[in-house]
């Protein structure tokens, strides 16, 4: 997913259904500098119990629309 289309999704949108941590949450922490999956399983919890919303990699029968790594890779700065 592009950036404008992880947009659309708004920031109310939950990511990680199981700690209940939405895209806002995500974006605030790469801005604080959690620019890898592990760093924001760290900061947000997210991806820390099924871990599905991870990668496409984790989630093998498509479950999630959207996973950390593609947020991460749409908001890093200087990518």
């Amino acid at each position: 997913m592009t950036r404008e289309e992880i947009a659309k999704l708004g920031d109310d949108y939950e990511v990680c259904q199981c700690m209940a941590i939405t895209l806002g949450e995500i974006i605030e922490a790469i801005k604080g500098g959690a620019t890898t999956v592990e760093a924001l399983m760290e900061s947000t919890e997210a991806g820390t119990v099924c871990e599905l919303c991870q990668s496409r990699e984790m989630d093998e029968d498509e479950d999630r629309e959207l996973h950390l790594d593609e947020i991460i890779a749409a908001y890093t700065p200087g990518d």
